[in-house]
């Protein structure tokens, strides 16, 4: 009983430990609450919001640490060794008067009522990232991304504002606004590129892109060119992925000792040891490139970088490689009154996949389930293929005999429009057109052990198009009177006009041979 107690002890502690909630309340140097106050895990994206008393309650484990946010303070971090955490935070000057991007013009941060949060380049994440969206990891509160390493999972998942519907990919993803223009594809952004992220959380800060921006939106700001010399600017990784921890599965040898312990012949016992995730699996590498050359002078800057990626994924047969290239020129006019510009971005992605259907016809599922007793290869130097089980694979035979590609082609072209009318009025216009091209490729061979393919391999292709086409008008003014009173107005039209999955597919079999 004695023990029993004491282990029931030692449970109930860690779930304590583990389950630390610290309480507290956040005010300003005159002890007035301040609601609204960022509380976040740091490197985590757990975290709270306090109430209208500026109260918050967090679960967090003793020695992490917590960084209190707030626009128009300094932030704090303090290591957690209680229960109660009280904060009283301290204005930061210079920040209330940082210029925050927001839907259709922007404003210093110090007149933003709504949530608003800005990441600058040397605050973004470093690392091996395929998508902008996952250099805000950690960054944001509320904001949850889950990374596939499927290399060929191209976008992160994303959420922003909790869940908003019962459908998943772009029915839960933010609205992404690149350079002032609504709905363009992240894969035209290198991570290299950006010089800062706005993430618009709340109802008032969205409301301006209306139901499109029902789960948040991410404004994405890119580099320009500076007046001055030209300068080139190279950057590069290398980076190795590796899977840490494999499912504990049955050895041959573990097979072969049970039988014999409980007196039964295995059937399919062909003398092999095979560690088919190990057989799978491999060490995968990833390497990234980045040139760019940007400069200008007094009434014309311009920017050009190439951005190329090469990653492995940890399942054999599984890669991507993608090509991004960014060109931006910008000139002053009409005693610097007018301001054009035109940026054209593009972009090829190459990926290859492997079989992941249903019915056990995936890699994935059957480097688990195949038996080790079965070798790799049969006496014949052919794949091994043991149908006293239906639906059973050899996952080898799947990764090189039936074969993925995805190609996806990708360009936008911009142009900008930007004229101060009088004091206080300038006028904007800005017309964006974007084409993605998708091409399917799958080709089974004659040797596929797939159920569904014909004799002599079988091919299929599928290629879609699709098209945005954006105009932007709309007239901003702002204007301050006697130095206390701000006056803001925004008036404006847009247009938007899309057609998407425009394309056809084939399937043909019976070939003369697998070349």
């Amino acid at each position: 009983m004695q023990s029993l107690l004491l282990v029931m002890f030692l449970l109930s502690s860690t779930l304590a430990f583990a389950q630390n909630k610290v309480t507290g309340t956040v005010t300003d140097k005159t002890g007035a609450p301040l609601p609204g106050v960022n509380v976040l895990e740091k490197g985590t994206t757990n975290g709270s919001i306090t109430d209208v008393d500026g109260k918050y309650s967090i679960n967090v484990e003793k020695g992490k640490t917590l960084m209190f946010s707030y626009i128009g303070f300094t932030t704090r971090e303090i290591v957690v060794n209680q229960n109660v955490i009280n904060v009283a935070l301290q204005e930061d000057l210079q920040a209330l008067d940082e210029v925050v991007v927001i839907g259709y013009g922007s404003m210093t941060r110090k007149d933003v009522t709504s949530s608003i949060t800005t990441v600058k380049a040397d605050k973004l994440n470093v690392g091996t990232y395929t998508s902008p969206a996952q250099l805000l990891q950690g960054k944001v509160p509320g904001l949850t991304i889950t990374q596939s390493s499927d290399p060929n999972s191209e976008y992160s998942s994303i959420t922003l504002r909790g869940a908003s519907s019962l459908r998943g990919g772009e029915a839960m993803e933010p609205y992404y606004v690149v350079d002032g223009v609504p709905g363009v594809s992240l894969a035209l952004v290198a991570p290299e590129d950006i010089e800062s992220i706005d993430v618009l959380r709340d109802a008032t800060a969205t409301a301006i892109y209306g139901s499109k921006a029902a789960n948040g939106v991410i404004i994405v700001t890119t580099k320009k060119g500076k007046a001055g010399k030209a300068t080139v600017t190279y950057s590069a990784y290398i980076a190795a992925d590796k899977v840490m921890k494999n499912l504990d599965m049955m050895t041959a040898d573990d097979l072969r000792a049970y039988a014999k312990a409980n007196n039964f012949t295995i059937n399919n016992d062909f003398g092999a040891n095979t560690d088919w995730q190990k057989e799978v699996q491999r060490t995968a590498f990833t390497h990234n490139h980045n040139v760019s050359i940007s400069g200008g002078s007094d009434r014309t800057s311009y920017t050009a970088s190439i951005n190329y990626m090469e990653k492995q994924g940890v399942i054999k047969g599984t890669d991507m490689d993608r090509l991004i290239g960014r060109a931006f020129v910008q000139t002053r006019a009409l005693n610097d009154r007018l301001i054009l510009s035109m940026n054209l971005n593009a972009s090829i992605t190459n990926n290859n996949s492997v079989e992941t259907g249903g019915d056990n016809n995936s890699v994935y599922d059957a480097m688990n389930y195949y038996s080790p007793l079965v070798p790799v290869r049969d006496e014949n130097g052919n794949w091994t293929n043991y149908v006293g089980v239906s639906q059973n694979y050899n996952p080898l035979s799947m990764i090189n005999e039936d074969l993925y590609h995805h190609q996806t082609k990708k360009m936008q072209g911009t142009a900008k429009a930007s004229l101060d009318i009088i004091d206080g009025l300038q006028w904007n216009a800005t017309l964006s057109y974007q084409n993605e091209q998708f091409l399917w490729d799958e080709y089974h061979t004659s040797q596929s052990q797939m159920t569904y393919v014909k004799d002599n391999g079988q091919a299929h292709r599928r290629t879609t198009q699709d098209l945005k086409k954006v105009f932007e008008t709309y007239l901003n003014y702002d204007k301050t009177f006697n130095e206390v009173h701000k006056l803001g107005i925004m008036l404006g039209y847009s247009w938007e006009e899309t057609t998407k999955a425009d394309g056809y597919g084939l399937t043909v079999y019976d070939f003369y041979n697998d070349d």
